[in-house]
Formats: structure tokens, sequence, C-alpha cells
């Protein structure tokens, strides 16, 4: 058995219309001075392009993206996102991020609008989208917060949920890949980015087990293990941040996944990026052999 994963993040798709004014609330309206002055010169349509084709041409199996379609989590750039994800020919898995939740948002008008799409269907509910036998299980850590905050959040009723999912999917034997947005460490965003409940799941995920965990939000290529644990945990750059520094410069996460043996998973990582002229090259590959095991712990009360 083998699969190919494509990994994705902080697309913020480019703006190309000013938004309504009746949609900037204060932190929109900071974020939007940020936007004008600063970040439409890093993340561009050009550099966005260059990888959805570089990974189209890959033909993975499926497409997981961590968060952050947006820039401003308006409601044009909501449907815009909806837009860009239905004309993909790839299946997908899709979770929010925090400038997915400048403001408060009722759900069906925001990050709501992507479940016909792969996306959740509720803030609360980890999303379950399964690939032979990978279980991409998609979790929400975008929750509004104070300006100049970028912190987020997965909450009690939400790891409960993950818990469960986590030993079931675990039990059928399946590689549990997780996808949450903020890194579940504590030294690889500042304090005021960072996930504020990083214990919380870091004990969830020890408990039930998972065997690679996916994130975005740093704009960092970066290769760690969840704390106390041999568990990996896979950062990715933005997916449209400008060529130049390949520390930074827009890129996506190979990852393929094979079960040599009823034991064993094989995870090979190859880290793509883009140069100055337009391509997509291999910059790191790391490689992962992780046990199969099948859980019969009950959930954590």
């Amino acid at each position: 058995m083998s699969a190919v994963l494509a990994h994705i993040s902080d697309l913020h798709i480019p703006t190309r219309a000013a938004p309504a004014l009746r949609s900037l609330a204060s932190k929109r309206a900071l974020s939007l001075l940020s936007w004008h002055f600063r970040r439409r010169h890093i993340h561009t349509f050009s550099a966005l392009n260059a990888v959805m084709r570089d990974i189209v041409a890959s033909r993975p199996d499926a497409l997981a993206i961590s968060g952050d379609l947006t820039n401003l989590g308006t409601p044009r750039e909501f449907r815009a996102a909806r837009e860009w994800l239905s004309r993909l020919t790839i299946p997908a898995a899709v979770i929010p991020g925090n400038h997915d939740a400048l403001t408060p948002t009722p759900w069906g008008e925001g990050p709501g609008l992507w479940a016909g799409c792969g996306g959740m269907t509720a803030p609360d509910t980890p999303s379950l989208t399964r690939i032979g036998k990978i279980a991409l299980i998609g979790v929400s850590s975008a929750v509004p917060t104070l300006p100049f905050f970028a912190s987020g959040m997965m909450g009690e009723v939400q790891a409960e949920k993950l818990t469960e999912l986590l030993i079931r999917t675990g039990r059928a034997g399946l590689c549990r890949v997780v996808m949450i947005h903020h890194p579940p460490r504590h030294d690889l965003v500042v304090w005021r980015k960072a996930l504020r409940d990083i214990d919380r799941f870091a004990q969830v995920v020890r408990h039930a087990g998972a065997e690679l965990i996916l994130h975005g939000h740093s704009h960092r290529g970066t290769f760690s293990t969840l704390p106390d644990s041999d568990i990996p945990v896979i950062g990715v750059t933005s997916a449209s941040h400008r060529p130049g520094d390949l520390r930074t410069a827009a890129g996506w996460n190979h990852i393929a996944i094979e079960q040599d043996l009823p034991d064993s998973w094989s995870i090979t990582i190859r880290a793509r990026r883009l140069d100055t002229q337009g391509i997509l090259r291999d910059f790191t590959t790391r490689r992962y052999c992780r046990p199969a095991t099948m859980t019969d712990r009950a959930p954590a009360a």
C-alpha cells in the first residue's frame, strides 16, 4: 500500500478588490494596512500558481491544506477561496488558520463555506478524509484574537473528539496524519502567535497516537517532533510567498507513505521550493519509519 499527500499552507490568496468598508472591523483594518504596504508584495498569484502546477504534475492522491486561505477573513475572500477550492482536480482536506478567523464570523459564512470542497463541517469537530489506509485528520486552531495577536486554540470539546477519532482510526490500522494550523511546539513561533493549549494537544496525541503531524502558520519549512515523543511535526512555507530566500520561498511538501510491513510505515518527505526562475526544486528530504501500532486504549476522561 502506498499513497502520496501534497501539503500546502498559508496560501493567503491574493486580494485584487478592496473589501467593503462595513467588513473592516478594527483588526481587519490593521491587517489591510499590513497587506497594502507589505504583504501584497510578498504573496503573489504567480508563486501560488507555480506551486499548484508542480503539485498537479506530481499527481498526488490528496491535497492537505493547513489554513490561512484568506488575508483578512472577509465574506468576499471566503467566497473567493471556495471558488479556488472548487477548481481543484485533486481531493482536498482543508482546515482554517488564524487569518481565516480575524474577527468573529458565523461558521456558515466563513470556513464553513468550504465544507463541500474538503473543509471542516464544524469548528469543534475534527474532520476525517480517508485515502486508502491513510486517515487525514483536520483540527481547527483558528479563533479570533486581539489586535497584534495571532494565537490559536484547539479547545476542550475538540480535544475530546480528537482523542476518540485517533483511537478509532488507530484501531482500524490506519496511518494517522493530523493537520493543525498552529505548530504544536513552543519554539517555532513567538508566544503571541502560538497555540495556547499546546500541552492539551500534545497530551491527546501522545495518548491516542498519531504517525505524523502537519502544520503551517510559521511560513517556514521545519522538521521537528511533538514534545516528549518521537512523532514527526512537519511545517511548510507559504504556498504564495515570492521566491528568493529558499527558507521562505513558496513551496509544498511531497509526502510519500508506504506500508512495507504490517507493523511499520515508511514516510518520505520532499520539501519543494520555488526558485527565482519560477521552477520548483527539491530543497531537502527526510525519511521516517513509524510503527503501525493498533491502540486498544480507552479515551481519556
